[in-house]
Parts: C-alpha cells; structure tokens; sequence
C-alpha cells in the first residue's frame, strides 16, 4: 500500500512523538530546576493525599496551578509512582495539539488539502516543539488546550453551532488551571479581532456577521473559563491565607506579566529566538517563496486567521519583561497554519527548488556539527562534560552526518514529501543528539546519585540541610519522605550544624572544596560543579568565610 501523505500525515507525525517520548524516558533524567522541581510539588500531593494546596519541601508553592499535578497523581493512581509516567502524560497532550493543529487546518483551509498535512509536518518537527515532547512542563499541556480554544473559535466562525463557545470557555479555565491566566491571552485577541480575519470568508449578500451575538459568545467563554479556574483558586485561597491568595491571584499573573525580576530580557528576544525555535523551516528557502507569494495575494481565511492569533501574542509577550523561548510554544501551529497555506501553493514545484531546499538543511546541519565539534573542546563547554563522555559527543556529529548524506541522495517529488522527509530530518538529530550530546549534558544535570543517597541518609533518621536556594530537586528524584533545612547565611549553616551534630548538610562549589580534618560523606559533578554531602559535626568549628566564600562563589544559581 502506497502511503499517501495527505492522509497519514497524523500516523507519521505520530510515530515521531513516540520516538521522541521513548528517547525521553531511556536517556534524558529529569532535570533541575523545573522538571525535578515538579516532580517534587507531584511527589508531595501523592504522599499528602491534599489536591487542593500544592507543596514544595514542604511550603506552599503558588507559582503554577495545579491540573497537571492532578493529572500526575492520577496516574500514579493507576500505575504506580514513576517517572515514565509524567512524560507520557506531556507527550500525550503535545501528540493531541499534533492532531488539533490537523483539524484546524483543514477546518481553515477545506479546499486546499495539502495544508493540514504541512502544517502538522512543520508543527512536529520543529526544534522547540520536539524539545518539549515529553518534557516535564506545562507548554506542551497548555498548547493542547489553547489550540482547543482556537478551534472552538474557527468553529463558531465557519459555521458551527454557537454551543462552541461553551468548549472555548472549558478550553480556556483547563488552560488556566494548567499555567494560570496567560492562557486568555492565547485565545482572547483572536476572538476579539474576528471581523478582520472573518472579512477574508465569503457570505451570502445581505447576510450580517451578527457582532453583538458573537461578542456574547466570547464573554460567556470568558466567564466561564474564570469559573473553572476559580473553582480551585478561591478554596486554595480562603485554606491557605492570605499570602498564598496574594501569591497566585495577582505574583503569578499580573505582576509577574509587569513587574518581574525573572527571566528578565530584551524586547526583541523572541524575533531573534525564532530561528532556532523553528528550526530548520526558516531555514528552507521554499518557506520565504512561499510566504512572499502570500503577501502578493489576497489574503485568505488560514492566512489572516494565523496573523491575527500570533501577532498580537507575539507583541505581549515582547512587551512582558520576563520572557522565556517556551511561552511562544502554542503559537507555533500560526507559523505551521502560515506555513502550510503558502507551500502548498508551491505543491508542483519544481525538482530544483525541492533540491535547494534539501541541500540548505543539509548544509546547516553540517555546520551545526562543526560548531559541535569546536565547542567539545572549549572550556566553558567542556566543563560540564564528564569525564569520559566525549565519544557521546561524536556519536550525534555521526548521526547529524549521516542525516546530511541522506537529504543530499534522496530525491523527492512534491512539496509536502519533501515537507515530511525534511521534518523527518529534523526530528532525526534531535533523536542523535538525545544520544550523543544530550547524554553527555544531561550526565551533568542528573541529581539521581546525590538524592538517592539523601534518602539513605534520611532513612537513617538524620536531618539534612541544604546551603543554597533550594528548589525540590531531591524530593522526588530521592522519593525523600521529609523536607530538607535551607539555609541561606553562613551563621545560620553554623548553627545548625552546632545543633545537628548527627545531621547532613549540602554544599555546592564550583571549586574543589576541602577541608584539613574531614572529608566528605558524598560528592558528586552538577552542573559544571560539585555538589557535597558533609557530616554536620565535621563542619562545627569551621569559621563563618568557609561558609561564606562558598555562598559567594555559587549564589542562589548553583541548586
């Protein structure tokens, strides 16, 4: 049976989030700070039974809502606590907004087939859209549920029933409850500004758009959407106190929008992230054609529909002062959805452009791996390489070799093959780099040794300290049953350690760190440091600067 590539796009693009999902699971560990940092909030719901306030070592953690937490422990329910299963649960949601993107496009674009199948092919394969398939975090999830919305949106616009708008307003309050209220402002512009992308659709004469019951429509979805997420967030509140309503009513939403310390970045950050967020397609020659060709012509439905959905996105969160690449991830199907409506305009295009777009894939992919290749032997990459992982390193310049040999001698003879054999590519590396590269980073990042070596320490009734900002990397990874001390001041790591004899503390150091009567009870590289477990009786008489020399060496940044 031939594969037919306007049909099976959803099987193909599928079989890579497998891929990827069990790539994920064998070679990338969780990873501080985020993933190991949720893991831990998850860990703690499972062993407090208590699914309305959410804890971090054992304090009130208001900075994200709790779906995906529920959704954890719901199948740890099921099958037992692991860490496979948090992956999968992503993975899932990232495969489901795959198969969102699909139906919008063909919803957008009924008489032009080859949209829908580019559009999920470019979507897939893209280099952020991949890095976060069955990544621990909320972007996958929260894509999921804004390309709900969207849909429910170019529903009620192409003739659906009004009833739409009740699966927008779900749509939104999950998003909420899944990373807070950004996710209005991933749905809401769009609805807002629908006479303008809904002028490019053909009505009857005399037919009127009917705004007031439109606009109806958005405000009930609106309301709703708010119902759903007050509906944990004010018994939260009112269990919690005030300062924990304060934290997740107005620090997680408005003020970190506004007023932010973190993450902070310039205004154009996003603009110059865009190549390597969607890499490789800005890099495909037939893109800028085909996206030049759409300026010259009247705009259509799927044109102005993905321009009013990203833009207005795009220059919030420029203007937000804490940006992050991932915050943008839902919007990448506007790109896909623009994508797909100006290459399937080139569907017949000559086997010379496909060849030039085949060879400028490979060419920068080949240059990816000479930058590789240097950056292995540069100090401040080489530092967080342990020892011996070179040859890891090598294994993704093979690979990446390889996918170069294969988009030179592969010859195709459409726009949307060459769409899927360039995505394919994509998602190859990025699997070799898993492998390779990744295992040689990630060998740095896992906290598996030290935080199963806390649980020993833990079961033998000791109490342990950590010296730094601490942000639940051990809780989950060691399944510690108690949380750790922070300590933040050298005169207070003294006195706990005066008080502790019997305890453990945490140090970490971006240099050797000894001491002339101990050693100590663990150490392990972290992030092109180390971390150390000492004895809490070793490090009494030490003076106040060991401490304090440490703190200044490493700073809040080191855990």
């Amino acid at each position: 049976m031939q594969l037919d590539l306007r049909r099976h796009a959803p099987l193909l693009v599928a079989l890579w989030c497998v891929a990827l999902t069990a790539a994920v699971i064998a070679l990338r560990p969780l990873t501080p700070v985020d993933e190991t940092r949720y893991a831990s909030v998850a860990w703690e719901m499972w062993r407090s039974g208590d699914w309305l306030q959410l804890r971090l070592n054992g304090e009130l953690y208001g900075d994200k809502p709790p779906l995906l937490f529920w959704l954890i422990n719901a199948g740890w329910t099921i099958f037992g606590v692991s860490d496979w299963w948090p992956r999968v649960l992503t993975a899932s949601f990232a495969a489901g907004a795959l198969g969102l993107t699909w139906r919008l496009a063909r919803r957008l674009a009924p008489s032009r087939p080859e949209v829908a199948p580019i559009a999920v092919f470019i979507t897939g394969s893209g280099l952020y859209w991949t890095l976060f398939t069955g990544a621990l975090m909320f972007d996958a999830m929260l894509s999921f549920f804004v390309l709900l919305g969207v849909l429910g949106v170019a529903r009620a616009a192409t003739g659906g029933r009004w009833a739409n708008w009740i699966g927008v307003g779900v749509a939104i309050g999950l998003g909420i409850l899944t990373k807070g209220p950004v996710a209005l402002l991933h749905v809401l512009p769009l609805a807002l500004l629908a006479p303008w992308w809904t002028a490019a659709m053909a009505r009857p004469a005399g037919v009127s758009p009917g705004w007031g019951r439109w606009y109806g429509g958005v405000a009930i979805a609106v309301l709703l959407g708010a119902a759903i997420a007050l509906a944990w967030a004010v018994p939260a509140a009112l269990a919690s106190g005030a300062a924990f309503g304060r934290e997740i009513f107005w620090n997680q939403s408005v003020d970190r929008m506004a007023t932010t310390t973190h993450h902070l970045k310039a205004a154009w950050f996003y603009l110059a992230a865009l190549p390597v967020l969607l890499f490789p397609w800005l890099f495909v020659p037939s893109v800028w054609k085909g996206l030049a060709g759409l300026g010259r012509a009247p705009a259509a439905l799927v044109t102005r529909f993905a321009l009013a959905w990203a833009v207005p996105v795009l220059l919030a969160f420029s203007a937000f002062k804490g940006k992050q690449a991932q915050y943008l991830l839902p919007e990448t199907a506007c790109f896909a959805l623009l994508a797909g409506a100006a290459l399937a305009t080139l569907n017949r295009a000559r086997a010379s452009s496909l060849t030039v777009d085949r060879l400028v894939v490979a060419g920068v992919l080949f240059a990816l791996s000479v930058v590789i290749a240097i950056l292995m032997y540069q100090p401040r990459f080489a530092h967080v390489i342990q020892a011996g992982e070179r040859s890891a390193i090598v294994l993704t310049i093979v690979v990446i070799g390889a996918i170069v040999l294969m988009l030179a001698l592969v010859r195709v003879s459409s726009q949307l093959a060459s769409t899927a054999l360039l995505g394919t590519a994509s998602v190859l590396a990025l699997l070799g780099s898993y492998a390779g590269i990744g295992r040689a980073l990630f060998d740095s990042y896992d906290v598996r040794p030290v935080a199963q070596y806390l649980a020993q320490v833990q079961a033998a009734g000791r109490p342990i300290a950590n010296v730094c900002k601490y942000h639940g990397q051990f809780q989950f990874v060691g399944r510690l049953q108690e949380p750790l001390h922070v300590i933040r001041q050298a005169r207070e790591a003294l006195e706990w350690a005066q008080a502790n004899p019997g305890g453990a503390v945490v140090l970490y150091s971006y240099r050797p760190l000894s001491h002339p009567d101990a050693k100590p009870e663990f150490v392990q590289g972290f992030k092109g440091h180390e971390v150390y477990v000492w004895r809490a009786a070793d490090l009494r008489g030490v003076s106040d600067s060991w401490y304090t020399d440490r703190l200044a060496d490493d700073g809040s940044d080191g855990c």
